[in-house]
């Protein structure tokens, strides 16, 4: 699977799973709406969630993203948090809606997660392997 490809399977599963830990305590939660921009995973959410408050502790995390035959894409990195307006903005017209959650693309409740990937692998049910995907 090529960098293209990889987005368009996650554009297809829709949903995925962000996994963070605060390095005692796991949390998994399904995330949409995930949006590539200069190598980096950006996702929206709510700066007072667990997820934000365990990426604060451990700045690593993992998305999974399943299809319904058991084919999945894994990619773990570096997260950091940015409440950079511009950035916001740009996420808030890539994500319409976003509007839903968030009136106001200003708002301090609205916040970024920005994954660096590391390390991306898919594993189709037929081989049982992964394979390391890189970006472009």
């Amino acid at each position: 699977m090529n960098f293209e490809e990889l987005k368009q399977f996650i554009k297809q599963t829709a949903w995925g799973y962000l996994a963070t830990t605060d390095g005692k305590i796991v949390g998994v939660r399904p995330m949409a709406g995930l949006v590539w921009k200069d190598g980096q995973l950006l996702a929206a959410t709510f700066s007072d969630s667990d997820k934000i408050k365990q990426l604060k502790k451990v700045p690593h995390a993992e998305y999974c993203f399943c299809d319904s035959t058991g084919k999945h894409v894994r990619i773990a990195g570096q997260c950091s948090i940015s409440t950079d307006s511009a950035e916001k903005l740009w996420l808030y017209n890539q994500l319409p809606h976003l509007a839903k959650y968030f009136p106001d693309p200003a708002s301090p409740q609205y916040v970024i997660i920005k994954m660096t990937p590391d390390n991306i692998r898919v594993m189709s049910v037929s081989t049982m392997k992964y394979e390391q995907v890189k970006l472009k």
